[in-house]
C-alpha cells in the first residue's frame, strides 16, 4: 500500500478552501512529501495536533511518515497516542502491522492485523496485508483464505486477484492462476504484473504461443520491461525460433546489462545460431 492508502482525512468531505482541515493539511503534508521535504509535512500535522491533541488520524499520519523516514520508534509511540486516545481505532493497528511486516517482524504483524480485524472485520485493506506476512511464512493456504476474504468484499480489489493467481501458481496450480489474472486485467488492462504473471503461467502449462500474446501485451505496455523481453525471449526458444529469440535477449541486456541468466542465454543461443 503507498502512502496516499495510508493518510486518514485526504478523502473526507471538506471545505476545501479551508486550510484547517483534516483534508486541506493531509493533501498539503502529501504534496510536501511527494517533493521529499518530509519534515515540512510532519510540521503541517504538529500545528493541527497543537491546537486538537485527540486528533487520532492526525497522530497515524504522522506516524506513517515517522515510519517511512525510518524513525520506527516515534512512529510507534504516535500509533500508541492515538489507541490510548480512541482504542478501537483500527487504522493504528493497520499502520502498526505494515512497520513490523517492512522489518520482516512477522509474527508482530500477524498480531496487530488481527487486532485491527477485531475492529473492523469488514476492511478489505487489512484482510489483504494480512494475506501479505502469511505468503511470506508460506503459509499459502492461510494467504488464500485472506485473498478470498478481501474478494469477497472487494471484488474488484486487483492486486488481490494478482496475488490469488500468483499463490495458486507457487501452488502447481497454473490453471486456477490464469483466471485470477484475466479478472485483474479487466479491472485494469495495463497492469503489467497481472499480465506478465498470466505469461509466465502460461509458460508453465507449455501453452507458448498465448504465453507470447501475453508478454507481447507487457511490452506493449511498457517496453523498457527488461524481464518481459527475458520472458518473450524465453518463450521464442522453446518454440524454436532462436535468432527472435537472441534479439529479444539483447534487447533485455540493453536494458539490464547486470542480469547474468539473460547473458548466459544469450551465449547459448549465439551458439546454436552459429551451429546451424
Amino acid at each position: 500500500m503507498g502512502i496516499t492508502g495510508r493518510l486518514f482525512g485526504k478523502d473526507e468531505p471538506g471545505d476545501p478552501v479551508d486550510r484547517d482541515t483534516d483534508v486541506a493539511v493531509s493533501r498539503r503534508a502529501l504534496a510536501l512529501a511527494r517533493q521529499g521535504r518530509f519534515g515540512e509535512a510532519m510540521a503541517s500535522f504538529d500545528r493541527v495536533l497543537e491546537r486538537d491533541p485527540e486528533n487520532v488520524k492526525m497522530w497515524n499520519n504522522k506516524g506513517v511518515f515517522l515510519d517511512l523516514l525510518g524513525r520506527d520508534d516515534e512512529a510507534l509511540a504516535c500509533w500508541e497516542r492515538a489507541l490510548a486516545i480512541d482504542p478501537g481505532f483500527a487504522p493504528a493497528w493497520l499502520s502498526r502491522g505494515m512497520l513490523h511486516r517492512r522489518r520482516n517482524r512477522l509474527d508482530e504483524a500477524l498480531a496487530c492485523y488481527d487486532q485491527a480485524l477485531t475492529l473492523n472485520p469488514d476492511s478489505a485493506v487489512i484482510w489483504y496485508n494480512r494475506s501479505g506476512v502469511f505468503a511470506a511464512m508460506r503459509r499459502l493456504d492461510d494467504a488464500i483464505a485472506c485473498y478470498e476474504r478481501v474478494l469477497a468484499i472487494d471484488p474488484h480489489f486487483v492486486a488481490a486477484w494478482i496475488d490469488l493467481g500468483y499463490a495458486h501458481f507457487l501452488q502447481h496450480r497454473s490453471e486456477e492462476a490464469i483466471p485470477c489474472y484475466d479478472r485483474a486485467i479487466a479491472d485494469d488492462p495495463g497492469n503489467v504484473r497481472a499480465w506478465s504473471l498470466k505469461g509466465g503461467a502460461l509458460y508453465a502449462l507449455g501453452e507458448y504461443r498465448q504465453a507470447l500474446a501475453a508478454f507481447d501485451q507487457v511490452l506493449e505496455i511498457d517496453p523498457r520491461y527488461a524481464a518481459g523481453w527475458s520472458m518473450k525471449c524465453s518463450v521464442l526458444y522453446h518454440l524454436g525460433m532462436y535468432r527472435h529469440a537472441l534479439a529479444c535477449a539483447e534487447k533485455a541486456l540493453e536494458i539490464n546489462p547486470s542480469c547474468k541468466l539473460t547473458t548466459e542465454v544469450r551465449k547459448m543461443l549465439l551458439t546454436l545460431i552459429e551451429g546451424w
